[in-house]
């Protein structure tokens, strides 16, 4: 009888359970960023879902002029398409993860290649519907004070003063990089933590 090789057999019995308590811990505390986020995005749905309906109920609520009225309900129609479009991936998201019981570092590894193509949509979509903001907040003002057609007319059809233009551009551009690093910041307080929060974890388990 070969002692020797009983004893590498029984020292690599040993230190498989040794390392196995380990990955059985690194799998339980992962699921608690991935439980967060998915409880987040849920949240997140239904918010946007009830901005939408609000943002379409606003003129219904508040008298405004026609030519106003009309163009807030236009952009409101196509930041709604953008935003219903980045929520359903996210809700193809959801429903592609809902298995997180069974966790694997594969499935880890895919929920954290999953979640980062999900939020550059969901940064892209925001960011694209946000730039219409500016305009629909000023057809909003000028419908609400009730200002007279010609003049909003005018400011939308760009018909000003050159540096008045100037001076529209540049604040229109400015704050499109506001949103821009306001969305990045948001998405990453929401996500962006429990995403690195699950890479260590998948570092300590390759260790």
């Amino acid at each position: 009888m070969d002692f020797d090789k009983i004893k590498e057999l029984m020292d690599d019995e040993n230190q498989d359970d040794f390392q196995l308590p380990t990955s059985l811990e690194n799998l339980k505390e992962s699921q608690m960023p991935i439980a967060k986020i998915r409880k987040t995005m849920k949240g997140e749905i239904v918010t946007q879902l009830v901005c939408i309906v609000v943002f379409f109920a606003f003129p219904a609520v508040i008298k405004m002029e026609e030519l106003p009225r009309a163009v807030y309900l236009i952009l409101m129609f196509v930041t709604s398409l953008m935003t219903l479009g980045y929520l359903a991936k996210m809700i193809w998201f959801l429903r592609r993860t809902s298995n997180v019981g069974q966790q694997t570092k594969e499935t880890i590894l895919n929920f954290i290649h999953d979640i980062k193509l999900t939020m550059e949509v969901y940064k892209t979509g925001i960011i694209a519907g946000s730039l219409l903001l500016p305009i629909s907040m000023a057809a909003i003002l000028m419908g609400t004070f009730h200002l007279e057609t010609a003049s909003f007319s005018e400011w939308f059809l760009l018909k000003m003063p050159t540096s008045t233009l100037l001076l529209v551009i540049f604040g229109y551009l400015l704050s499109g990089v506001f949103i821009y690093y306001i969305t990045v910041l948001w998405a990453d307080k929401l996500y962006g933590i429990h995403v690195r929060k699950l890479e260590e974890i998948l570092k300590q388990m390759e260790e």
